[in-house]
């Protein structure tokens, strides 16, 4: 399942669960109660279960659900001769989705209950209003309610008492032989991240699946362990990644406010324990060597993830924002058109510009991961509200134009036009082509394109190894056209021979490249005044949504900027089209724009409950789809009405 739909599906979950509207929804579970005594006897509480049996895929939660999700949630109003209960959890799996981690069950889940009794001896009867989210493709919320009557009486053993012994023995143990959790403390992990330390121990080395799940009052989620063992002396390490952003003392002070509950499973074994945040004890072992900590950095992202962001890279050279570059990579290869140009040459500039990509990714990635840890917003492409970065593009992009327009009409210092361009060969220099790279990779930053909005939302989701990693593959993709021509000269030998015919065609290529420095003009004027909305189109409130769907509206959000050429082409060849206009201007369809153009905080965070850092973004909301069907980032006719006809149910 994808992460953006589960997501967003959790976080509309409680305003959109009260409406009547779902009460008629397909149901994905099968819930029952049940008792392994026939009779409420002479105690004073009572043994129960509740049973939940899913439909094949479907998945609900632990009480913690991890980084997205709720627990089930019950409510005995109405039920006579009851006081209070206790629900017990079974051990939950790890489902980890791009780097997000849930807590879970599939397939079938038994929760024993211990029912306190009003008047112990009489009957009991149940009123159950249960309220559970469970997922698939996408996440639905449903409501149950069931009843149960023990009449009063001897309690001898029900039908079901094999099936909640069962139930049992799957609860985690408070004790097991050769099992233990110990101290716990929080450390440095490469002096900036805090990782959270426990010891322990283990009869034998844990296996591969062996996990930990950790609960705490702050409700901070964390990681998959990695777990480090002494076969001599039997102790475990155990290392934990907090998801949080939070500062290291502030964090820790947090985690300082009350116990940790731990619950470590291991094949059949699942142990519970209670421990506190500590101080690291002087003979606490050293944390992974160098080596071993980017092997399981490796082992954590994805072959899937890393393919995404070579081929979101390699497709970002086809987008609208990097076309305008277009110019100097056409000039890069006419320049070598039918000559027998040294291999070396050949070779040198076209991996210079490759290099000039690749540096600008690693730049980007550390600016990403200073700003994310001095805990300010990140995504893709925000450097284009900020109107000191449009006018150093636009005064880079007339110096490029000026330069392919002939000798420089506009006068620039000696030391810099030598390192632009060669003024007697007119050809770029191994620094020009090295700043064409840096060039295209600041004009591809305001798109996505497909597969890059995965990779991105993984990378900047995570820590900065994770960054770098994925933000050098992203860059390989974009730059990979590059070194294809620097691996193949003989292909230049079949391009025409240099002549008049170039001069034309450079001074044609720097108009492209003004008309690129008006448009990033006009994108200037928009950051620094108020944007208009398009026609038809209210401004974006997330809370409109959940209202509408229950109203059985369809909702479709288009998040758009001046300076996302990607979101212009949508616009102008899908949105703007006459069946397009006409089906959205359906009285039953709510148009909301969130206009990205100027910082806003606000769709920020919207955008992140998707696992999305950039734009384009366009998401359709209905009665069948109430926690949201995203689009794809390339729009298309088919893509849209397919969307509001599947989120209308229709």
């Amino acid at each position: 399942m994808s992460y953006p739909v589960r997501f967003l599906s959790i976080l509309l979950f409680l305003t959109v669960f009260s409406f009547s509207a779902f009460a008629e929804a397909p149901k994905y579970v099968e819930p029952r109660l049940f008792s392994p005594v026939t009779a409420t006897g002479t105690d004073t509480t009572i043994k129960l279960a509740l049973q939940l049996k899913l439909q094949p895929k479907w998945d609900t939660y632990w009480r913690i659900p991890g980084d997205a999700g709720l627990p089930p949630d019950l409510d005995w109003k109405g039920s006579e001769n009851f006081q209070s209960y206790k629900m017990d959890f079974p051990a939950p799996v790890r489902q980890t989705i791009e780097g997000i981690e849930n807590n879970i069950y599939l397939d079938e889940v038994t929760f024993p209950l211990t029912v306190t009794l009003a008047k112990p001896g009489e009957a009991l009867d149940l009123k159950l209003k249960l309220a559970l989210l469970v997922c698939n493709e996408i996440c639905v919320p449903e409501k149950h309610e069931l009843s149960f009557h023990l009449p009063a009486g001897a309690a001898e053993p029900s039908p079901d008492e094999a099936l909640y012994k069962t139930a049992l023995e799957k609860l985690p143990r408070t004790q097991i032989e050769g099992f233990s959790l110990g101290r716990a403390w929080l450390e440095s992990d490469d002096g900036k991240k805090s990782v959270l330390v426990i010891e322990g121990g283990a009869p034998d080395k844990p296996s591969a699946g062996a996990d930990i799940f950790i609960e705490h009052d702050e409700g901070i989620s964390f990681g998959k362990p990695d777990i480090a063992y002494d076969a001599a002396t039997k102790k475990m390490t155990l290392r934990i990644d907090p998801h949080s952003t939070d500062m290291a003392d502030v964090l820790k002070t947090k985690l300082s406010a009350g116990d940790l509950t731990l619950t470590y499973v291991d094949g059949a074994n699942a142990l519970e324990a209670k421990t506190s945040l500590g101080e690291k004890p002087e003979s606490a072992p050293q944390k992974l060597p160098t080596a071993e900590k980017i092997k399981e950095k490796m082992d954590d992202i994805s072959l899937g993830i890393l393919l995404a962001a070579l081929l979101g890279g390699l497709i970002l050279n086809l987008m609208p924002c990097v076309l305008p570059v277009l110019s100097l990579k056409v000039l890069s290869v006419v320049s070598h058109g039918g000559k027998d140009t040294n291999r070396k040459t050949i070779f040198r500039n076209f991996t210079a510009s490759a290099a000039g990509i690749i540096v600008s990714f690693w730049l980007m990635a550390g600016a990403l991961v200073a700003l994310k840890a001095g805990g300010s917003s990140i995504g893709w492409g925000i450097q284009f509200q900020h109107p000191g970065f449009l006018v150093f593009l636009m005064v880079i992009l007339l110096l490029f134009a000026a330069n392919m327009w002939g000798a420089f009409e506009i006068p620039l210092p000696r030391f810099i036009a030598n390192k632009v361009a060669s003024r007697h060969e007119q050809e770029p220099t191994a620094l020009g082509h090295f700043m064409t790279g840096v060039f295209a990779t600041l004009l591809a930053t305001p798109c996505t394109a497909p597969f890059l909005g995965t990779a991105i939302g993984f990378a900047l989701a995570r820590g900065a190894y994770e960054i770098f990693m994925i933000f050098t593959f992203i860059g390989l993709g974009l730059a990979l056209p590059y070194f294809a021509l620097a691996l193949s000269p003989a292909l230049f030998r079949f391009m025409p021979k240099p002549g008049a015919w170039m001069v034309r065609l450079r001074r044609a290529l720097a108009l492209a490249l003004v008309i690129t420095a008006v448009w990033l003009g006009n994108v200037l004027l928009t950051v620094t005044t108020m944007p208009a909305l398009d026609t038809g189109w209210q401004k974006f409130d997330a809370a409109l949504i959940a209202p509408a769907v229950a109203s059985g509206k369809t909702v479709i959000v288009d998040v758009t900027a001046d300076w996302c050429l990607t979101c212009k082409a949508n616009k102008k060849f899908v949105l703007e089209q006459d069946d397009v206009v006409e089906a959205l201007s359906a009285p039953n369809i709510l148009r909301l724009q969130a206009d990205f153009t100027q910082q806003d905080e606000s769709i920020g965070e919207y955008l992140k409950t998707f696992g999305r850092f950039g734009i384009p973004f366009n998401v359709v909301y209905g009665p069948n789809a109430p926690k949201g069907i995203p689009l794809p980032e390339l729009l298309t006719k088919k893509a849209i009405m397919e969307g509001l006809a599947e989120a209308a149910g229709e």
